[in-house]
C-alpha cells in the first residue's frame, strides 16, 4: 500500500485546497469533505477555525518536502496574500453593501428565531472583519 501524505490539493481547490487534500488523503469525494465543513460551521461554528488551522499546518503538494517551520511561514504568507487580494478587490461601496447585507441577514434570522448561536458570534466576527479591513488599508 503506497504511503499517502496529507497535503493541500492544488487542483481540487475552492479556497486553499484543504478539503481537496483531505478528500484525497481519505480517498473520498471532496464534495463530502466540503459539506462536512459547512455542516460543522453552521452546527457549532467550529468548521471555520478547523479549516483555518488546517490551512496553516498542511503543506501544499509542491512544498510537501519542506520543514515544518517553512511550511507554516509559507502558508501564513499565502493566507495573508489571499485575504489582502480579496480585500483589495472589494471597494468602499462594496464593503458598505456587504456589511448592510450581513446586518440584514442577521436581523432577519433573529426575527425568525434562527440566530441562536449566530447572535453570540455575529458582532465579534463583524468587528474583527472590519478591523482587519481597516488595518490592511492602513498598511498601503
Amino acid at each position: 500500500m503506497p504511503e499517502t501524505k496529507l497535503t493541500r490539493n492544488e487542483t481540487d481547490r475552492m479556497i486553499a485546497g484543504v478539503c481537496g487534500g483531505l478528500a484525497a488523503y481519505l480517498n473520498i469525494d471532496s464534495v463530502l469533505v466540503r459539506l462536512a465543513f459547512i455542516i460543522l460551521f453552521f452546527a457549532s461554528g467550529i468548521g471555520f477555525p478547523i479549516y483555518l488551522i488546517l490551512w496553516v499546518i498542511m503543506p501544499s503538494e509542491a512544498g510537501s518536502e519542506r520543514s515544518g517551520s517553512e511550511v507554516l511561514h509559507d502558508n501564513i504568507e499565502e493566507m495573508s496574500h489571499k485575504v489582502s487580494s480579496g480585500i483589495s478587490r472589494v471597494g468602499r461601496p462594496n464593503t458598505v453593501g456587504v456589511i448592510l447585507v450581513l446586518l440584514g441577514v442577521y436581523f432577519l434570522l433573529n426575527q425568525f428565531g434562527w440566530a441562536g448561536w449566530l447572535s453570540s458570534v455575529f458582532w465579534p466576527a463583524l468587528i474583527i472583519g472590519v478591523g482587519i479591513y481597516l488595518l490592511s488599508r492602513r498598511n498601503r
